[in-house]
């Protein structure tokens, strides 16, 4: 009999436990959205087009289902400063793709000479959505911001390809107590290695809310960098000791929601 009920527990343990994750997270996640206060309109499931057809204002958010542990907001198509923007920037995008044409079509020439020559075949590089250039990788950062949510990790690890370093600041910039320290990102531009190409690094904000240490900035190589903060443990089952939260993508939208938001309110949260 004990052991019957031993292996109950064994078997439904890991269940318990990630019913009990999900359940934090919901809540983690319905007071980040009220905290954030997002009034943009709901967009259609696929984050295509606003849900009523219609909407031309700036933002849409993706609704939420159940098990998101991120937040949406993307540009809405409808809208007419947005389609001057996207339709300038696939100009330039058409530019980088025709360039890209050419140099394929060089490199096949002379794969095929050499194949002629040597009897050997030649790899020859094709055209790629890397070929959109700067860009299309601007443009896309400018459409969208994406909220991540990370809560009782013992520790949070993340890596950024930067040309400028991030910057750390404490609870006064976020203007609420109990905030760990917020690291900022500004969009740049730098150099990939070892293929040399420019890439595009999009605006961040890092939020670091409860018992986390001082984030610590490592610059691990010539355009990346390792931002690492150790995590306090739940003082009890259900309990919620830390959190951090990642906005990325349009450089303004990530400035405004990290500065106007409610995250006093996330805080409460924390035990």
């Amino acid at each position: 009999m004990f052991r019957f009920r031993l292996a109950v527990l064994m078997l439904c343990g890991p269940a318990l436990l990630s019913a009990q994750d999900d359940a934090l997270a919901e809540r983690v996640m319905a007071r980040l959205r009220s905290a954030m206060a997002l009034t943009f309109p709901a967009s259609d499931g696929l984050g295509s087009l606003p849900a009523d057809g219609k909407s031309n204002e700036a933002w849409m958010v993706r609704p939420h289902q159940p098990g998101d542990r991120t937040i949406e907001i993307l540009a809405n198509p409808l809208n007419e400063e947005y389609q001057r923007r996207a339709a300038k920037a696939m100009a330039e995008i058409e530019l980088s793709i025709e360039a890209a044409q050419r140099r394929a079509a060089v490199q096949f020439e002379r794969a095929i000479a050499e194949a002629k020559r040597t009897g050997r075949s030649q790899d020859v590089d094709g055209v790629s959505l890397s070929d959109e250039g700067l860009a299309g990788a601007r443009i896309d950062a400018d459409s969208h911001l994406t909220v991540e949510v990370w809560f009782n990790q013992p520790e949070y690890r993340f890596e950024i390809r930067s040309s400028v370093e991030p910057s750390l600041s404490g609870e006064s910039v976020i203007g609420i107590p109990g905030t760990a320290a917020a690291v900022w990102v500004i969009p740049n531009v730098y150099r990939d290695t070892p293929t040399g190409a420019e890439r595009f690094c999009e605006a961040e904000t890092y939020i670091y809310l409860g018992r986390t240490s001082k984030p610590d900035i490592d610059h691990t190589d010539r355009h990346r960098y390792t931002v690492t903060a150790i995590g306090g443990l739940p003082s009890t089952s259900g309990a919620i000791s830390s959190i951090v939260i990642r906005l990325r993508g349009n450089e303004r939208l990530v400035a405004d929601l990290a500065r106007k938001s409610q995250w006093g309110s996330v805080v409460e949260l924390i035990e």
